[in-house]
């Protein structure tokens, strides 16, 4: 069973699932959009070998629409209500993401929501932006698997969640899905 990204559901639907305490766990994934192509290969990864839900705004045809009429207001709505939606706040941050300035605006309504930080680094020599120090640090593709096998452990013994976790990919000689996105260490 893979997970389901949540900003394709009905705003119904995604605050529904993530008040009820039974659910899977929901990572939001705060990027810029110059790493879209990145967000979706790791989105994808999440929600078919982790079995974990995401929030992908790219996929929010309201957000889309507000991002398109320069809408301030509304988009803060949107990613209140996304971040809400989500249990994780997750940064993929790359050269570019020190510019934005959606992504820290993103992580501190996630930790003012009580949702779990972490950041992710894109393949590359890139400088961790000061405001992620305070989040929990993934430096590649071994961390994530850690990173997912840990939130499904957790999600399983205090939210009773049954999925199986055994379908994250270790790297081997092989090319891992991500390679074109992340670094392989820890």
């Amino acid at each position: 069973m893979a997970g389901s990204n949540r900003a394709l559901l009905s705003e119904s639907v995604a605050l529904a699932k993530a008040a009820s305490s039974g659910e899977k766990p929901c990572i939001f994934l705060s990027h810029v959009s110059e790493d879209k192509e990145a967000v979706k290969a790791i989105g994808d990864y999440i929600m078919e070998r982790g079995d974990i839900d995401i929030y992908l705004d790219i996929n929010d045809q309201q957000l889309q629409t507000a991002v398109r009429n320069n809408d301030a207001v509304a988009i803060t709505g949107f990613i209140e209500k996304g971040v809400r939606a989500s249990t994780h706040v997750m940064c993929l941050y790359s050269e570019t993401t020190v510019r934005s300035w959606w992504v820290p605006y993103e992580l501190g309504y996630g930790k003012r929501s009580n949702a779990e930080v972490s950041s992710l680094k894109l393949k590359g020599d890139i400088e961790l932006p000061a405001y992620l120090s305070v989040a929990e640090k993934l430096l590649g593709t071994e961390s994530l698997n850690k990173y997912l096998e840990k939130v499904v452990g957790t999600a399983k013994k205090s939210l009773g969640y049954h999925a199986l976790n055994e379908h994250l990919i270790a790297h081997t000689a092989a090319q891992h899905p991500l390679d074109k996105y992340l670094d392989w260490k820890i």
